[in-house]
């Protein structure tokens, strides 16, 4: 679904926020002010919300973040930022090379109306959550979802010539992209736990465009490929269901997984290499823009 308005993309993040009801139909993701910063430079990061045409970002709210940092070869640096500010964290890598910008929240609960949980997990792939439903009876219940968020996004500083290696780094569940096979597309591998995470849904969206996206299912090494042929900002995205555990007081626990990147972009990109967060604006700052239009 990537139609919403903007009125309902202002209604789910404040519910994000809040840790109200769940939209199914937007994703999360880590945006930096540009995907190659000068070293030292101020690099901005927000945490999004929203479909792949439109995103808006979330205040940084401290009673959320679990994990809030950026990593290299030479340790972690976490991300600093004022509570209820945006952008969500402000750092200066002071060291040329590959970094991972992650984000893991802690839980929040959602109450979900029958009909709505069960469009959720349709959408979502978890066709497995609603059989299960429904050889238990339940799904005419409602239900309670405590969900948890856990993005990556890959940035290169300075000027180093290394290649962007991605890696695990102990998110509970984790995107990882691994390198390139000219011809052979693109393959990422999703984790639970550290472990491979075979037959789920892995959605590829182009951001900031309006074509469609693009869905494969893990093999049983929990890979996914896609041709991916666009350059600019793309997002992958997958999401795990598990019942919910005894100090968890919900039904069900669904973790939500991201991680974004560029790709080679179009000359006029390709000649600064950056991604200047055109993909997750202020709505403020937006509707000002068209009112002076």
């Amino acid at each position: 679904m990537r139609k919403a308005s903007s009125h309902c993309v202002a209604l789910v993040a404040a519910s994000l926020l809040l840790g109200g009801s769940i939209a199914t139909a937007h994703e999360f993701w880590v945006e930096p002010s540009t995907f190659s910063p000068a070293t030292g430079a101020r690099l901005d990061i927000r945490l999004c919300v929203g479909d792949g045409i439109e995103g808006w970002p979330l205040a940084r709210n401290d009673q959320r973040i679990g994990r809030f940092a950026a990593f290299s070869r030479s340790g972690e640096q976490p991300l600093l930022g004022i509570d209820g500010a945006d952008p969500a964290g402000i750092a200066r890598l002071q060291t040329p090379g590959g970094y991972i910008v992650a984000f893991e929240s802690k839980y929040s609960l959602a109450n979900m109306p029958a009909d709505e949980f069960s469009a959720y997990l349709k959408e979502k792939g978890l066709e497995q959550i609603l059989m299960l439903r429904e050889r238990r009876g339940e799904n005419q219940r409602a239900a309670r979802d405590a969900y948890s968020r856990h993005a990556k996004a890959l940035i290169r500083v300075g000027e180093s010539q290394e290649k962007l290696v991605d890696r695990a780094i102990g998110l509970k569940l984790e995107l990882i992209a691994e390198l390139d096979r000219p011809g052979q597309g693109r393959t990422f591998q999703l984790l639970h736990e550290g472990k491979p995470l075979a037959n789920a849904l892995v959605t590829a969206t182009l951001l900031g465009a309006a074509a469609s996206d693009l869905h494969v299912r893990t093999d049983k090494h929990g890979r996914a490929t896609f041709s991916l042929q666009a350059g600019g900002s793309w997002r992958i995205a997958a999401v795990h269901m598990i019942e919910a555990r005894d100090s968890v007081p919900a039904d069900w626990e669904s973790l939500w997984a991201s991680l974004t990147f560029q790709l080679s972009a179009p000359e006029s990109i390709a000649r600064t290499g950056e991604a200047r967060g055109a993909h997750c604006r202020n709505r403020a700052a937006v509707s000002a823009a068209k009112a002076q239009r």
